[in-house]
Protein backbone atom coordinates (compact mmCIF):
# COMPACT_ATOMS: atom_id res chain seq x y z
CA UNK A 1 0.00 0.00 0.00
CA UNK A 2 1.32 3.40 -0.92
CA UNK A 3 1.64 6.28 1.52
CA UNK A 4 -0.54 9.42 1.25
CA UNK A 5 2.58 11.47 0.54
CA UNK A 6 3.48 9.25 -2.37
CA UNK A 7 -0.03 9.49 -3.80
CA UNK A 8 0.00 13.27 -3.41
CA UNK A 9 3.35 13.55 -5.16
CA UNK A 10 2.20 11.27 -7.95
CA UNK A 11 -0.96 13.34 -8.45
CA UNK A 12 1.07 16.57 -8.55
CA UNK A 13 3.44 15.05 -11.10
CA UNK A 14 0.53 13.90 -13.24
CA UNK A 15 -1.03 17.38 -13.12
CA UNK A 16 2.22 18.93 -14.33
CA UNK A 17 2.55 16.47 -17.20
CA UNK A 18 -1.10 16.90 -18.23
CA UNK A 19 -0.77 20.68 -18.27
CA UNK A 20 2.44 20.54 -20.29
CA UNK A 21 0.75 18.21 -22.76
CA UNK A 22 -2.27 20.53 -23.05
CA UNK A 23 -0.05 23.55 -23.66
CA UNK A 24 2.09 21.79 -26.25
CA UNK A 25 -0.99 20.45 -28.05
CA UNK A 26 -2.57 23.92 -28.12
CA UNK A 27 0.58 25.48 -29.58
CA UNK A 28 0.89 22.77 -32.23
CA UNK A 29 -2.75 22.89 -33.31
CA UNK A 30 -2.86 26.69 -33.30
CA UNK A 31 0.69 27.77 -34.15
CA UNK A 32 -0.10 31.46 -34.69
CA UNK A 33 -1.64 32.01 -31.24
CA UNK A 34 1.54 32.16 -29.15
CA UNK A 35 3.59 34.36 -31.54
CA UNK A 36 0.62 36.71 -31.88
CA UNK A 37 0.29 36.96 -28.11
CA UNK A 38 4.00 37.66 -27.68
CA UNK A 39 3.82 40.45 -30.27
CA UNK A 40 0.81 41.94 -28.51
CA UNK A 41 2.68 41.93 -25.19
CA UNK A 42 5.55 43.89 -26.79
CA UNK A 43 8.04 42.58 -24.23
CA UNK A 44 10.38 40.66 -26.54
CA UNK A 45 11.99 42.13 -29.66
CA UNK A 46 10.12 41.32 -32.83
CA UNK A 47 12.92 39.23 -34.32
CA UNK A 48 12.95 36.78 -31.40
CA UNK A 49 9.19 36.27 -31.08
CA UNK A 50 9.06 33.36 -33.52
CA UNK A 51 12.08 31.50 -32.09
CA UNK A 52 10.85 32.05 -28.52
CA UNK A 53 7.45 30.55 -29.33
CA UNK A 54 9.13 27.57 -30.99
CA UNK A 55 11.42 27.02 -28.00
CA UNK A 56 8.46 27.05 -25.61
CA UNK A 57 6.55 24.50 -27.68
CA UNK A 58 9.55 22.18 -28.05
CA UNK A 59 10.42 22.45 -24.35
CA UNK A 60 6.91 21.49 -23.30
CA UNK A 61 6.86 18.53 -25.68
CA UNK A 62 10.24 17.27 -24.52
CA UNK A 63 9.27 17.54 -20.86
CA UNK A 64 6.08 15.57 -21.49
CA UNK A 65 7.95 12.82 -23.33
CA UNK A 66 10.76 12.62 -20.78
CA UNK A 67 8.40 12.72 -17.81
CA UNK A 68 6.18 9.99 -19.21
CA UNK A 69 9.20 7.79 -19.91
CA UNK A 70 10.52 8.35 -16.40
CA UNK A 71 7.15 7.47 -14.87
CA UNK A 72 6.74 4.30 -16.88
CA UNK A 73 10.34 3.24 -16.24
CA UNK A 74 10.24 4.33 -12.57
CA UNK A 75 13.41 6.40 -12.93
CA UNK A 76 13.55 8.69 -9.92
CA UNK A 77 16.49 10.75 -11.10
CA UNK A 78 14.98 11.31 -14.53
CA UNK A 79 11.62 12.30 -13.08
CA UNK A 80 13.31 14.66 -10.62
CA UNK A 81 15.15 16.39 -13.46
CA UNK A 82 11.95 16.74 -15.50
CA UNK A 83 10.03 18.22 -12.59
CA UNK A 84 12.85 20.65 -11.80
CA UNK A 85 12.86 21.85 -15.42
CA UNK A 86 9.05 22.12 -15.40
CA UNK A 87 9.11 24.19 -12.21
CA UNK A 88 11.66 26.54 -13.77
CA UNK A 89 9.59 26.82 -16.96
CA UNK A 90 6.39 27.66 -15.08
CA UNK A 91 8.26 30.17 -12.92
CA UNK A 92 9.46 31.87 -16.11
CA UNK A 93 5.87 31.98 -17.34
CA UNK A 94 4.74 33.60 -14.08
CA UNK A 95 7.53 36.19 -14.08
CA UNK A 96 6.94 37.03 -17.74
CA UNK A 97 3.19 37.56 -17.34
CA UNK A 98 3.70 39.57 -14.17
CA UNK A 99 6.17 41.83 -15.97
CA UNK A 100 3.81 42.25 -18.93
CA UNK A 101 0.95 43.22 -16.62
CA UNK A 102 3.13 45.55 -14.53
CA UNK A 103 4.14 47.51 -17.63
CA UNK A 104 0.51 47.99 -18.63
CA UNK A 105 0.61 45.74 -21.66
CA UNK A 106 -2.38 43.59 -22.48
CA UNK A 107 -3.24 41.08 -25.12
CA UNK A 108 -4.20 37.42 -25.19
CA UNK A 109 -2.54 34.83 -23.01
CA UNK A 110 -1.46 32.62 -25.92
CA UNK A 111 -1.34 29.57 -23.66
CA UNK A 112 -4.34 27.70 -25.05
CA UNK A 113 -6.66 27.52 -28.02
CA UNK A 114 -9.21 29.77 -26.32
CA UNK A 115 -8.95 33.55 -26.44
CA UNK A 116 -8.02 34.11 -22.80
CA UNK A 117 -6.85 37.64 -21.95
CA UNK A 118 -3.67 38.16 -19.97
CA UNK A 119 -4.54 38.73 -16.31
CA UNK A 120 -3.40 38.09 -12.79
CA UNK A 121 -5.18 34.74 -12.89
CA UNK A 122 -2.76 33.59 -15.59
CA UNK A 123 0.17 34.56 -13.37
CA UNK A 124 -1.31 32.82 -10.34
CA UNK A 125 -1.99 29.69 -12.33
CA UNK A 126 1.63 29.57 -13.49
CA UNK A 127 2.83 29.85 -9.89
CA UNK A 128 0.44 27.05 -8.91
CA UNK A 129 1.88 24.81 -11.62
CA UNK A 130 5.40 25.63 -10.46
CA UNK A 131 4.45 24.74 -6.87
CA UNK A 132 2.96 21.42 -7.99
CA UNK A 133 6.14 20.63 -9.92
CA UNK A 134 8.21 21.35 -6.82
CA UNK A 135 5.92 19.16 -4.72
CA UNK A 136 6.31 16.29 -7.15
CA UNK A 137 10.06 16.86 -7.19
CA UNK A 138 10.36 16.68 -3.41
CA UNK A 139 8.30 13.51 -3.24
CA UNK A 140 10.13 11.82 -6.10
CA UNK A 141 13.48 12.69 -4.55
CA UNK A 142 12.33 11.52 -1.10
CA UNK A 143 10.87 8.32 0.30
CA UNK A 144 7.60 8.51 -1.65
CA UNK A 145 6.76 5.71 -4.06
CA UNK A 146 4.51 5.76 -7.14
CA UNK A 147 1.02 4.22 -6.93
CA UNK A 148 0.82 0.45 -6.99
CA UNK A 149 -2.13 -1.41 -8.41
CA UNK A 150 -5.00 -0.41 -10.65
CA UNK A 151 -7.08 1.15 -7.86
CA UNK A 152 -4.39 3.58 -6.70
CA UNK A 153 -3.45 4.44 -10.26
CA UNK A 154 -7.08 5.18 -11.13
CA UNK A 155 -7.50 7.41 -8.07
CA UNK A 156 -4.34 9.36 -8.85
CA UNK A 157 -5.37 9.72 -12.48
CA UNK A 158 -8.84 11.03 -11.63
CA UNK A 159 -7.50 13.48 -9.06
CA UNK A 160 -4.82 14.73 -11.44
CA UNK A 161 -7.25 15.12 -14.33
CA UNK A 162 -9.70 17.05 -12.15
CA UNK A 163 -7.14 19.46 -10.76
CA UNK A 164 -5.46 19.95 -14.12
CA UNK A 165 -8.78 20.80 -15.76
CA UNK A 166 -9.81 23.20 -13.00
CA UNK A 167 -6.50 25.05 -13.01
CA UNK A 168 -6.34 25.12 -16.80
CA UNK A 169 -9.81 26.69 -17.07
CA UNK A 170 -9.38 29.07 -14.13
CA UNK A 171 -8.32 32.25 -16.04
CA UNK A 172 -11.07 31.82 -18.62
CA UNK A 173 -13.68 31.22 -15.91
CA UNK A 174 -12.60 34.27 -13.88
CA UNK A 175 -12.59 36.63 -16.87
CA UNK A 176 -15.88 38.44 -17.31
CA UNK A 177 -17.41 38.34 -20.82
CA UNK A 178 -16.85 41.42 -22.93
CA UNK A 179 -13.82 42.55 -20.94
CA UNK A 180 -11.62 42.51 -24.02
CA UNK A 181 -8.02 41.96 -23.12
CA UNK A 182 -8.39 42.85 -19.46
CA UNK A 183 -9.83 40.94 -16.56
CA UNK A 184 -12.07 43.20 -14.51
CA UNK A 185 -12.80 42.49 -10.85
CA UNK A 186 -16.26 41.56 -9.78
CA UNK A 187 -18.56 44.56 -9.44
CA UNK A 188 -16.83 46.73 -12.06
CA UNK A 189 -19.43 48.18 -14.46
CA UNK A 190 -18.89 47.20 -18.04
CA UNK A 191 -18.54 50.00 -20.62
CA UNK A 192 -21.45 50.32 -22.99
CA UNK A 193 -20.88 49.00 -26.48
CA UNK A 194 -20.42 51.55 -29.23
CA UNK A 195 -23.24 51.92 -31.66
CA UNK A 196 -25.91 50.88 -29.19
CA UNK A 197 -28.82 53.18 -28.41
CA UNK A 198 -29.62 53.98 -24.83
CA UNK A 199 -33.21 53.74 -23.70
CA UNK A 200 -34.65 57.25 -23.09
CA UNK A 201 -36.14 57.90 -19.68
CA UNK A 202 -39.87 57.62 -19.36
CA UNK A 203 -41.72 60.94 -19.51
CA UNK A 204 -43.93 61.99 -16.66
CA UNK A 205 -47.64 61.82 -17.42
CA UNK A 206 -49.45 65.17 -17.48
CA UNK A 207 -52.99 65.47 -16.14
CA UNK A 208 -55.64 65.75 -18.85
CA UNK A 209 -58.38 68.32 -18.20
CA UNK A 210 -61.72 67.27 -19.66
CA UNK A 211 -64.38 69.92 -20.49
CA UNK A 212 -67.29 70.34 -18.10
CA UNK A 213 -70.34 68.38 -19.16
CA UNK A 214 -73.16 70.42 -20.76
CA UNK A 215 -76.42 70.04 -18.82
CA UNK A 216 -79.51 70.65 -21.01
CA UNK A 217 -82.19 73.00 -19.53
CA UNK A 218 -85.25 71.51 -17.90
CA UNK A 219 -88.49 71.61 -19.81
CA UNK A 220 -90.52 74.80 -19.24
CA UNK A 221 -87.56 76.92 -18.23
CA UNK A 222 -85.80 79.59 -20.18
CA UNK A 223 -82.07 79.54 -20.67
CA UNK A 224 -80.08 81.18 -17.92
CA UNK A 225 -78.80 84.62 -18.86
CA UNK A 226 -76.93 87.15 -16.83
CA UNK A 227 -75.85 84.57 -14.33
CA UNK A 228 -79.26 84.45 -12.48
CA UNK A 229 -81.75 81.59 -12.29
CA UNK A 230 -85.28 82.70 -13.46
CA UNK A 231 -88.34 82.09 -11.31
CA UNK A 232 -90.71 79.45 -12.46
CA UNK A 233 -94.34 79.03 -11.49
Amino acid sequence: MNTPLGLLGSAATAVVLLVLFAGCAAHLTRPAALPGALRAHAVLPGRVVGPAAAVVTVAEGLLVAAGTAALLGRHRSGLTAVLAAAAALFACYALYTRHALATGRGGPCGCSRAEVPLSGWVTGRAWAFAALALLGLLVSAGPGTPPEGAAETAVVGLVALTFATLLWMLPAAMTRPGAGTRSLPFGTPQPSARGTRSTPPARALRPVHLPDPVVPPRPGTAPVTGGRQPWTS
